[in-house]
């Protein structure tokens, strides 16, 4: 079966489980077709239909969790279900995998029923010939076809709807997409997950209190991963450790998300329930690295400026950051933003963590924007799901955390890292070398400048935009005068041929005719606003 023939045939099957998935009604409540309120059951019903598309599809609900802008509470509570509830495959196909990339000698023993599984791969857990336990992490098979596939179906999808829809193109449709491919491609690869394993290891070695397992080497492949394995539990409310230790690590844990994104501009991306486990020895173990958030330097700033400036309840401060990260158009209301946010802003301070849901003021941040008209980057959604992460499992350990105080006490440690980051000689001189290499061209294009001016050659282009209104009234102008000549037309020759005999059923039909389309053309005109 050739591409193109594959390519259709699973459009078809993705169109036909979204139409028994209830997807008129689901677009209808998430606000695309008409406006109609989200219940649970139509959430329910789109997870379902996630799952029955597959891997691509479950990251793809993974990644809408974390965009509250784009999808009511309920569709948001509803698709973080889609973390744990992933059918096992058979060890009849996993063995092979595992015996072709490593070897049939290096484990002494390997469970056949997995310790967890995931849309990408299952954990099973083994023991080595050195006695070591460890766990071994493997890709289901054909999974990466799989994925192609969809892709190919998702982004040609994504296309067309920004090519048509203004509302696709401010939600950033290609975008998500986009995003989606990178993140698959990097949870595909465990060579990559590996080195990622390193580094937040690396960023992590300043936290006594959280630990990250070794990678078992040399055996990585881009198909098997071997893990050093870490007994531990879910985080949950029957913890058993004392209240000052459980405030220790609550606070030890949030700090370390926060200095993640705001310090080292790369952090774990995934921290869910599943992936946090309280070891036996009272620490907090990270798993599961495929998923790793990476910000370049500016936004990474603007970000650790933007929470400093939410911890502080400055409003004008966090718009104009927000203003400064995102994408704004002539349709853009910044006036209105920011005067909600200086509404809602002072909601988050002085209120425990139980007091408010997780992540709600990254979630009201993203909705204000889309509301109007701001686009914010699609990093900001990802960074403001794995806070959102960082703080449930933090409020499970400690309710009476305030993570907005923590924050403000950080405020000093992060603007002293920044300081010392940009004072280093390397970071210094680059930065005064791209500041002053403008300045040292300025003269030239000045003179430049005034040189076109005397000569008559200074040509100033103009762009008009927001003409989509200006447009749509010629448009109808133009329709309208085209279908009073049409009935006009109508009307006279229906009676010229009114006087032939044989030719009177012909002018019957063109008066017909020429009736209908000018009612059409009264009730049209009664029901467009203004005056006639």
């Amino acid at each position: 079966m050739g591409a193109r023939s594959r390519r259709f045939k699973r459009a078809l099957h993705v169109t036909r489980v979204a139409r028994e998935s209830g997807l008129r009604r689901v677009l209808g409540e998430i606000g695309v077709v008409g406006a109609q309120p989200a219940t649970a059951e139509g959430a329910r019903e789109f997870r379902l239909g996630l799952e029955r598309l597959g891997t691509t599809y479950i990251k793809l609900g993974q990644l809408l969790s974390s965009r509250p802008d784009l999808l009511p509470d309920v569709y948001i509570e509803e698709l973080g279900k889609l973390v744990d509830e992933i059918p096992p495959e058979p060890f009849e196909t996993i063995e092979p995998v595992v015996r072709a990339d490593l070897g049939p000698d290096v484990f002494v023993q390997i469970d056949r029923d997995p310790l967890a599984t995931a849309s990408i791969a299952q954990i099973h857990s083994a023991i080595l010939k050195d006695g070591r336990e460890v766990v071994v992490k493997v890709r289901r098979p054909g999974i990466v076809d799989q994925v192609a596939l969809d892709l190919e179906v998702l982004r040609s999808t994504a296309g067309m709807a920004e090519g048509r829809s203004e509302t696709a193109r401010l939600l950033q449709v290609q975008a998500l997409a986009d995003d989606l491919e990178a993140h698959l491609r990097g949870e595909l690869d465990f060579v990559e997950e590996a080195n990622n394993a390193h580094v937040i290891g690396e960023v992590m070695s300043a936290y006594d209190d959280l630990y990250v397992p070794s990678v078992v080497r040399p055996y990585v492949t881009e198909r098997v991963l071997v893990l050093e394995r870490v007994h531990g539990e879910k985080v949950a409310p029957g913890h058993g450790l004392s209240p000052e230790r459980s405030s220790q690590l609550a606070r030890s844990f949030f700090r370390a998300y926060v200095h993640q994104v705001t310090v080292a501009g790369i952090y774990h991306a995934d921290p869910h329930r599943g992936n946090v486990l309280l070891s036996r020895d009272g620490r907090l173990a990270l798993l599961d690295f495929g998923l790793l958030g990476r910000l370049d330097d500016d936004t990474r700033r603007q970000l650790a400026l933007l929470l400093m400036a939410v911890a502080q309840n400055r409003a004008d401060d966090v718009a104009d950051l927000i203003l400064s990260l995102s994408l704004t158009t002539v349709d853009s209301d910044a006036a209105a933003f920011v005067h909600e946010l200086r509404r809602k802003l002072p909601r988050y301070h002085w209120r425990p963590l139980s007091g408010i849901r997780a992540g709600e003021a990254l979630a009201d941040l993203q909705r204000i924007a889309v509301r109007h008209g701001i686009r914010l980057p699609t990093s900001f959604a990802l960074v403001g799901k794995t806070l959102s992460q960082a703080d449930s499992i933090a409020r499970t350990l400690d309710p009476e955390l305030d993570p907005i105080q923590l924050l403000e006490e950080d405020a000093v440690e992060v603007m002293l890292a920044e300081a010392e980051r940009r004072l280093e000689p390397s970071q210094l001189f680059s930065y005064a070398f791209t500041q002053l290499e403008p300045m040292a061209r300025m003269p030239r294009k000045l003179a430049q400048l005034v040189d076109r001016l005397e000569t008559g050659t200074l040509k100033i282009g103009v762009a008009p935009t927001d003409l989509h209104g200006l447009e749509g009234v010629m448009r109808s102008v133009a329709n309208r005068l085209g279908a009073a000549l049409i009935v006009v037309g109508l009307l006279i020759s229906s009676a010229l041929m009114a006087r032939v005999h044989d030719l009177r059923w012909v002018a019957l039909v063109g008066f017909v005719l020429s009736a209908l389309l000018g009612l059409y053309m009264v009730w049209k005109i009664i029901r467009t606003p203004g005056e006639l």
